[in-house]
């Protein structure tokens, strides 16, 4: 049975979550400066989104560690690992839509498209934030609130589901009009890196949920 966390572990994850919610929020200021034409301004804000990743990982691997030395609990010591792996395929996805706005050419994108961009974007920093107040919740034993955390979440990926599709047919409509091949392509995978950090934190919301049902 999965038993709470001690103080030194909760600690630990919570800071994790809160850091993985910085990439998101970083690139989420750098696309909404793109589409204010403030490019020098937005590339510092991936940069430190990239730089957030980089933190991000080493708080992982040092939570990996104490785990191991912390908690004897082979189910609860599981349970916060496939989170940890959850949240790091968050940040993953993050650091890559991050570093796709480097090189395309983003003032050459249509505006109906920048719109489901700026979207995603607000909804994976939404799925983000979620995370850590459902993170919190159930370090701090309140399973009930921990679970409609983690519906919410689901909710948001399902709203990111659905602007994503918008986008890709606004992408076949009009990738003909594109002048440089290589810029769909690009916009399409960009597109589907930030889908999949909702998708992710809807994964790691399922395991919260999980252990809020077992410990509540």
């Amino acid at each position: 049975m999965i038993v709470q966390p001690p103080p030194l572990i909760s600690e630990a994850l919570l800071n994790y979550v809160k850091e993985v919610r910085n990439i998101m929020r970083y690139l989420r200021r750098g696309i909404k400066l793109l589409n204010d034409v403030q490019v020098s301004e937005a590339m510092e804000e991936l940069s430190r989104a990239i730089r957030a990743d980089t933190k991000a990982d080493s708080l992982r691997r040092e939570l990996l560690f104490k785990l191991e030395e912390v908690i004897s609990d082979s189910a609860t010591r599981e349970a916060i690992v496939h989170i940890l792996r959850r949240l790091d395929l968050v940040s993953e996805m993050a650091k890559e839509a991050s570093r796709y706005l480097s090189i395309i050419p983003y003032l050459e994108i249509p505006d109906d498209i920048k719109s489901r961009i700026e979207t995603l974007s607000k909804l994976g920093l939404e799925a983000c934030d979620i995370l850590v107040s459902a993170v919190a919740a159930v370090l701090e034993g309140e399973g009930r609130k921990a679970i409609e955390y983690s519906l919410k979440v689901e909710e948001v990926e399902e709203s990111a589901d659905n602007i994503t599709l918008e986008a890709r047919r606004i992408l076949v409509d009009i990738g003909e009009k594109i002048s440089n091949p290589a810029l769909v392509l690009m916009i399409s995978n960009f597109i589907e890196s930030l889908e999949s950090v909702t998708d992710y934190a809807e994964d790691a919301a399922d395991y919260i949920r999980a252990i809020a049902l077992c410990t509540s």
